[in-house]
């Protein structure tokens, strides 16, 4: 028993030191190589490598100097501010206690982090060294992090944010492994970095462009639709305040929940975010005493440290590591809250004086500011408490608490420097103050000095528990090195200097005759004289003056001033937003929508710039030009807004309708309310739709006649019937004899004509005087390849399969002028050379599949006949429609594209009809068809056995019997007259979905006008019951269950039908050779949905012909599909792109018809909201994609931008009829061009001088590469 447990303790041991010595005693004692500098040459020690913020020679140097005796020291010189280090990584153990040593000596280091020793990457960095000092010890203790296994040490002079000048010498760095916690500091070594497992992006690739660009559309539409809810929405009858609290909590609970899912999926700035982590950490460890001399980087003064501690305590009570999620909620917790206040604030100053919805509306404004919410919650930045103290500063001084508003002043500067921004302003009101007390001056006076006190004494004290061993002024030297640390023109600030080139540009660079410091010194200068100078002006006409000045002056210096930062036009909106409140201007609800639109942009730019530095480039560089002059255009308005109100005393109120104040009144007129015999009865519901499509003699001319020439012009030069069919089939080993009888000339060219295998065979002459090999792949079936040019006269030839599988449908040869050459097969190989008359004289895209007809094409083809599909990334029911082609006209080009031909075709008169019913005249419907009738993208991507076609198809049917469903009213005209578009919708929406997933976009834009017209009925419903007619309140009676029968019926034909019909295309799936299932992990149905998702999701590859969304609309590159050069020197090209006239003149309009739709322009046109949703939901989704994409993407945006277009043609000509001709000169222009780029679209050859001069842009590369 003794021997037993004697051998189960050795086992333990040795399983003990097996499984845990690997952390704990691999590294006993790190060594640092080369600690005294002793070997190297003079500019750089061995082992050591230098690096630094500004890395350039002029700036700053590094060498090894004799110095007091001592043979060899490494000797640092910044000869401008700067952080300049000598690194070396160290082996470590995690969770080990080290303690870092060096001799330091300094000349002359002035501000910043001094001579110090710090571990890189992170926040632990010994005592600044600053001034001239002798030879003296410091060192750096500290702990490694749980998984830590590595150290970089640094011998430093200046920090991250801290930038030093002078010099430093540097010897004896020693590193000692610590057997357990000293007494004293220990620092944190841990890592500030939050990694993430984001793929790096390409160089000069803006990774979430689009998602950006989206962000930003998104945020101007809710701001536009909240702007007209407020300025346009017209008020009827007597208004009375009485907010509901339940909505008004709805809002700031949504809002909350907003900024909760931002943290979750950004978690935050990665710079900013790592530093608030370990800064509460240290303090929470160390104490406010030791934390500035501690921590290697802190560029925020004391105030923001108090909360900070206190989210260390607190997160180290509840056991949160740093870095978690619930962490990083807990650090944005103050400045979500602050949000919060902000539309607290707003909703609180509203309900004084605007009407409940007016004043809800303003919060949600607030609460929901999608640039406000991405900077708390997101990026997790604390702009908005440096906005809220700055309000309640101003609010205190304008009520008359002068004292208070200094010290309140004073908690601002505490929390972010950029509170000193509107100091000059603060002055300035305090000395009119005086003015404006006139006799009482002395008095006012006493109070603007105890504000000065308050502040000043606030600061002082509230500074104090972080002095600790440093000067008792220290804090100032804090606030001029963060102010300064920056030394560049903008810092990613959208402004007027990043307009100019000026982002990262030094400070004293030249710009226009002066350096951009004194540029931003002389408009930093001119922006608080000219804020004084309005608040005296406008300070006796409104209280709230000083809040509109200080929100002027934000945002001045943010558009003029040098140093800026691209979030410091934050606290500008935060007192603009009140101070519209406050004046009832609707020009300052304006100013602010753009220039939240402008700061969530440049928030988003640079939030992701900072980790993907090599995204910077031109497009990089037209993001910030664009996003500058945004933000220097709406300073310009705004700056003349301010000018109008508080000089002129011009005012444009927002409001009409102001709430009457008689109480008395008001209860009068409530209890009136309350008697329905003395309700004003009024006609509320539309008169019943009248939907039928009422085509003349002329619609069905125009119709029919652009129907008939499409179909010819799309029929003509399709392809061909001419195709080998007959197979032979054959595997490796097996062989054919080909014979050539009679005096056969002289072979020129080998052909093949292949079809589904993949495999290697050779052809070899019995005397091995010649031998060819061709490897058959997947891009050589159905069209046929060119296996070699022999030359010469061969009597015979073997053919053997090497390896894989071989599929060819015919073999050919050609003599040397392209005349074929008769030849007879082995028996076992007679499909070889059976169908001779198939054979074509020249192989051209009309005998032969190109681009992604080998995989759509094929695929029909299988499912045809029974073989296991090949393409699976795309739902099966476009190449099911394909296959319908070629089981009526067999396997050749015409087969496989007559169906897509046919679809587009259909497409012309659907586009007549809905532009008919959207435009109510004919001839404009006839420019909208005939327009997408011309346009190369519909010729073009109609003409290739592809599923586009298919999709596009069914998203043109669906919103065209969306758009009935939207004119028509189920309390007028019924429901079951209702329900019939809206099934034909749902139905067509399924035959999409189940060909391309882009109909899923398209289904979402449908939901929304599903969901906009029941709101419509609902408010009908409700206001027939408040004050409708008797008999109308009778029709709407049955609003709910109308409603809920509605949505029983959308369940039927938006799920379960296109359920059906998906599930349905798969049959041929599941009827294969080798069958599929519905459900399962391989070879499933539902595995294929995860396939297709994970395919278009993951996708990294590029292609050179790929294009970014924001290239389609101007055709910036077209897909080349196919490029011929032919023996005659002529070329044959085949690119999707489209006809400028359609696509350049359409988008540009589009952009119109939306600015026009927002103004209100279009009233009573319902078609205008089909088109723009048509618009949204088939073009806005690919913004978010990150795969390679293509201008073909753009096709099912086409007939909407161009519905839009002529929506604008059409409004101008209503008001000005000798617009008219307009129409048809552009439909001419389309017209005219297809004609002149029809060979660059169809494949028919051309001369080589006519490809080229039709090639306009640089992307226009119709004959390839090198064309």
């Amino acid at each position: 028993m003794r021997k037993h447990v004697v051998v189960f303790l050795i086992f333990a041991l040795l399983s003990a030191i097996l499984f845990t010595g690997c952390d704990t005693l691999t590294v006993e004692n790190p060594e640092i190589k080369n600690g005294g500098f002793d070997t190297g040459n003079a500019n750089l020690p061995n082992e050591w490598y230098a690096d630094g913020w500004n890395t350039t020679v002029q700036d700053s140097a590094v060498d090894v100097q004799s110095v007091d005796g001592r043979d060899s020291c490494a000797h640092i010189t910044n000869f401008i501010a700067n952080d300049y280090r000598l690194c070396q990584s160290v082996r470590v153990n995690p969770n080990a206690y080290y303690r870092i040593s060096c001799d330091v000596k300094t000349s002359n280091v002035s501000s910043g982090a001094g001579a110090n020793i710090s571990i890189i990457d992170s926040s632990a960095s010994s005592a600044a060294i600053t001034g001239t000092t002798q030879w003296q010890r410091i060192e750096l203790v500290g702990k490694t992090a749980s998984d830590q296994k590595e150290l970089i040490v640094a011998v430093r002079l200046g920090g991250y944010g801290m930038l030093s000048l002078g010099e430093a010498w540097f010897d004896n760095f020693t590193i000692e492994a610590l057997d357990k916690a000293p007494s004293g500091i220990i620092a944190d070594f841990k890592p500030l970095e939050i990694k993430t497992e984001e793929k790096e992006p390409e160089k000069g690739v803006v990774p979430y462009m689009g998602a950006m660009i989206l962000a930003v559309l998104l945020s101007g539409i809710l701001f536009i639709l909240t702007y007209r809810f407020i300025i346009t929405r017209p008020t009827k009858g007597l208004e009375v305040n009485n907010t509901s609290k339940s909505a008004i909590i709805a809002i700031l609970g949504s809002a909350f929940v907003l900024r909760v899912i931002l943290s979750l999926i950004f978690v935050g700035h990665s710079t900013d975010i790592a530093c608030f982590t370990s800064w509460s950490d240290t303090l929470a460890r160390v104490g406010m005493g030791s934390f500035y001399t501690t921590t290697s980087f802190c560029d925020y003064p004391p105030g923001y440290m108090y909360i900070l501690w206190i989210v260390g305590k607190v997160g180290g009570l509840l056991g949160l590591s740093t870095g978690s999620p619930l962490y990083i909620i807990l650090l944005k917790l103050p400045s979500i809250l602050a949000d919060l206040a902000l539309a607290y604030i707003v909703y609180r100053l509203a309900a004084k004086r605007f009407s409940r919805n007016v004043t809800i509306a303003l919060t949600a404004i607030t609460a929901l500011n999608l640039a406000f919410a991405f900077i708390s919650g997101g990026w997790g930045q604390i702009d908005q408490l440096l906005g809220i103290s700055v309000f309640a500063a101003a609010y205190l001084f304008m009520t008359n608490r002068r004292v208070a508003a200094g010290a309140v002043y004073g908690l601002a500067i505490l929390l972010k420097p950029q509170a000193l921004m509107v100091g000059p302003l603060f002055a300035v009101a305090y000395v009119v103050y005086i003015i404006d007390s006139g006799k009482d001056w002395k008095r006012s006076l006493a109070k603007t000095a105890l504000a000065v006190v308050s502040a000043v004494a606030l600061i002082f004290a509230a500074t104090l528990p972080f002095k600790g061993n440093q000067d008792l002024f220290w804090f100032l030297d804090k606030y001029v090195n963060t102010a300064t640390s920056y030394g560049y023109a903008s810092v990613e600030a959208f402004n007027l200097f990043s307009l100019f080139g000026g982002n990262w540009a030094k400070i004293d660079n030249t710009f226009l005759l002066f350096s951009y410091g004194t540029w931003g010194t002389i408009f930093i200068a001119l922006s608080c004289l000219y804020s004084a100078f309005l608040y005296i002006k406008g300070r006796k006409s409104n209280q709230y003056c000083l809040v509109l000045c200080a929100a002027l002056l934000f945002a001045a210096l943010f558009t003029t001033g040098h140093y800026m930062h691209e979030r410091y036009l934050f606290p500008a909106l935060s007192l603009l937003i009140i101070a519209f409140v406050m004046y009832n201007d609707k020009r300052l609800l304006v100013a602010f929508g753009w220039f939240s639109a402008g700061l969530l942009f440049n928030a988003l730019a640079a939030f992701v710039i900072i980790d993907n530095q090599q995204a910077r480039g031109l497009t990089y560089d037209i993001m910030t030009g664009v996003g500058s002059f945004m933000n220097v255009a709406t300073f310009a308005y705004f700056a003349y807004v301010c000018t109008d109100i508080m000089v002129r005393k011009r005012f444009k109120s927002a409001i009409s309708i102001k709430k009457d104040k008689d109480k008395k009144k008001v209860k009068r007129i409530e209890e009136n309310l309350k008697n329905e015999d003395e309700i004003n009865e009024t006609k509320v519901l539309p008169e019943p739709t009248d939907n039928k499509l009422r085509l003349t003699k002329r619609d069905k001319l125009f119709c029919i006649g652009l129907t008939a020439v499409y179909a010819v012009v799309a029929l003509l030069n399709l392809g061909s019937l001419q195709a080998p069919e007959t197979e032979w089939k054959a595997v490796t080993g097996d062989s054919a004899v080909i014979t050539f009888s009679g005096a056969a000339p002289a072979i020129g060219e080998i052909r093949v004509f292949g079809g589904l295998y993949e495999g290697e065979f050779k052809l070899e002459s019995p005397d091995g005087s010649y031998s060819v090999t061709f490897e058959q792949e997947n891009g050589d079936m159905y069209r046929w390849e060119s296996v070699g040019k022999p030359n010469r006269v061969i009597d015979s030839l073997t053919l053997t399969v090497t390896s894989g599988k071989i599929w060819l449908n015919e073999i050919a040869f050609f003599d040397s002028n392209g005349v074929y050459i008769p030849f007879t097969v082995s028996a076992n190989a007679h499909a070889l050379g059976d169908e001779p008359d198939q054979v074509p004289e020249v192989p051209s895209y009309l005998n032969g599949m190109y681009f992604d007809e080998l995989y759509h094409g094929r695929t029909a083809y299988e499912h045809l006949n029974g073989i296991s599909p090949y393409e699976n990334s795309h739902p099966p029911l476009g190449k099911v429609i394909i296959s319908i082609g070629i089981a009526v006209f067999g396997m050749n080009t015409i087969g496989w594209r007559i169906m897509g031909v046919l679809f587009g075709i259909g497409m012309v008169p659907i586009m007549y009809v809905f532009g008919k019913r959207l435009f109510k005249r004919s001839e404009f419907a006839l420019l909208a068809a005939g327009l997408f009738t011309f346009d190369f993208m519909h010729f073009t991507q109609t003409r290739i056995a592809t599923i586009d076609t298919y999709g596009v198809f069914f998203i043109l049917l669906m919103f065209y019997y969306m758009y009935q469903y939207y004119c028509m009213n189920f309390h007028v005209d019924g429901l079951k007259k209702t329900l019939k578009p809206l099934a034909l919708a749902g139905l067509f929406f399924g035959l999409g979905a189940a060909s391309k997933w882009i109909c899923f976009y398209a289904g979402a834009g449908l939901a929304i006008i599903l969901f906009t017209s029941l709101v419509k009925r609902y408010t009908e419903y409700k206001q027939c019951m408040d004050h409708g007619t008797a008999k109308e309140r009778e029709a709407v009676q049955g609003y709910w269950k109308k409603t809920w029968l509605t949505l029983g019926w959308c369940c039927v034909f938006y799920i379960a039908v296109p359920a059906v019909i998906y599930l349905a295309s798969y049959i041929p799936y599941l009827v294969c050779e080798n069958p599929y299932t519905v459900l399962g992990e391989r070879r499933s149905v539902w595995y294929l949905q995860e396939f297709m998702y994970d395919y278009h999701s993951g996708l990294t590859e590029t292609h050179g012909y790929a294009s970014p969304w924001y290239a389609w609309p101007f055709a910036v590159r077209p897909v080349l599909y196919y490029v011929k050069y032919f023996a005659s020197g002529m070329k044959g090209t085949i690119s999707a792109f489209g006809n400028p006239a359609v696509w350049w003149i359409c988008s540009i309009l589009a952009i119109v018809f939306a600015v026009m739709l927002a103004k209100g322009k279009f009233k009573g046109k319902r078609g205008t909201f089909i088109v723009i949703l048509g618009i949204c939901a088939n073009f806005l989704p690919w913004l978010l994609v990150t795969r390679c994409t293509f201008a073909y993407h753009f096709f099912a945006t086409v007939p909407f931008i161009i519905f839009a277009a002529v929506y604008v043609l059409k409004y101008f000509e209503d008001r000005n009829p000798k617009l008219a001709p307009i129409k048809w000169v552009w439909l001419c222009a389309a017209v005219v061009l297809f004609a002149m780029f029809y060979p660059a679209i169809s494949g028919v050859p051309a001369s080589t001088e006519y490809i080229r001069f039709l090639m306009w842009l640089p992307g226009w590369t119709f004959l390839g590469a090198n064309s």
